[in-house]
């Protein structure tokens, strides 16, 4: 998906322009926020695909996501402990007890409980700090299915053929809601923000999000075949979107009360915006991978249902062969103007 990985670099790009201290970019941290609202839509438009193909396989889901993140996770571990044993800057006692939290994937609340500021000035960061992004993400791994089992249970959505689930959504918002609101709570300008930074349950507003988006712009029922005014649409709100992630990025701060007290979520809407053009220029939808026939190989494939005595042998040849290609438009014209050359030549 070249369009989701274009906002995942500016995601990265933004998180470390905010390490190298860069003064315009003291809000790029917030590219943390963007990554996590696009893992909200895409996890939850997986389960969701599963739930309608008969239901949800925590199994295969689960080894999914161990497949993609525990093998470079162990491999980055071991070289971290060796480094750090062997020529590395000394470490604090409790190291080892935070390398053992990055592989369980609570090292979020692990600094939580040991008091370990995220925005400290002058102490060296630890070389682990990072991994609490993957810990909040595995922890939505885990739980999310669950939950949204409960959602698909107990809230009834009304019968439709597009697949969307706009009163799921509502319920999912109001929890993102929920979210923000604690963070507001549990936020006082005058301490240090990391328990709020961290918390899997004040973050929850960005992946919850993503999660309300996925239910009612399902990359399953999204095609490319639309009006030249809904794509203007679409494209503008998607450009209203990175306008919103690249005004945060540029004009708030770890430290900015704004940004604790509403500024995720409007954080989590500029990502959606930003998400859901890109997804729906995506040809997602398997109609939109059929071949557009033209006229002539129309013409063809009805001739071929004549009866079998009128049947032209290099016609039909020829339509075999171009079943059997899975991108044929230009083969269908070629196979088209061979057939009604032989034709003519006959």
């Amino acid at each position: 998906m070249p369009g989701l990985d274009g906002l995942r670099a500016i995601a990265v790009i933004g998180v470390v322009l905010y390490h190298l201290k860069f003064g315009w970019a003291e809000g790029g941290l917030l590219g943390v926020g963007v990554f996590f609202t696009l893992s909200g839509y895409l996890i939850t438009d997986i389960l969701l695909n599963q739930v309608n193909r008969g239901g949800i396989r925590l199994k295969s889901f689960w080894l999914a996501r161990a497949r993609r993140l525990l093998p470079a996770l162990f491999v980055m571990l071991i070289v971290v402990m060796a480094w750090v044993t062997l020529i590395g800057p000394h470490q604090p006692a409790d190291f080892r007890a935070a390398a053992l939290s990055a592989a369980a994937y609570f090292n979020n609340w692990w600094l939580i409980f040991h008091h370990v500021s995220y925005f400290e000035r002058f102490a060296p960061p630890s070389p682990l700090n990072h991994l609490w992004t993957l810990s909040v993400e595995e922890q939505f791994y885990i739980l999310w299915p669950f939950l949204l089992m409960l959602g698909l249970r107990f809230v009834p959505e009304l019968k439709n053929a597009t697949g969307v689930r706009p009163r799921l959504a509502g319920v999912t918002l109001i929890a993102a809601l929920c979210s923000g609101v604690l963070m507001a709570v549990l936020y006082h300008p005058s301490l240090d923000p990391s328990r709020v930074y961290y918390g899997t349950d004040t973050r929850a507003l960005e992946l919850l999000i993503g999660a309300a988006l996925a239910m009612v712009w399902p990359s399953r029922r999204l095609h490319a075949r639309i009006t030249p005014q809904a794509r203007r649409t679409i494209e503008a709100t998607g450009v209203v979107g990175l306008a919103v992630i690249a005004l945060m990025f540029w004009r708030t701060s770890e430290f900015s009360p704004f940004l604790y007290r509403g500024g995720f979520a409007l954080l989590g809407l500029g990502s959606v915006l930003a998400v859901a053009s890109l997804i729906r220029h995506l040809p997602l939808d398997p109609a939109d991978r059929r071949p557009h026939l033209s006229p002539g190989l129309a013409r063809s494939q009805r001739r071929a249902r004549d009866p079998p005595g009128r049947r032209d042998p290099h016609r039909r040849r020829a339509l075999l062969a171009l079943h059997r290609e899975p991108d044929p438009p230009r083969r269908a014209r070629q196979a088209v103007d061979a057939v009604e050359g032989r034709r003519v030549a006959s």
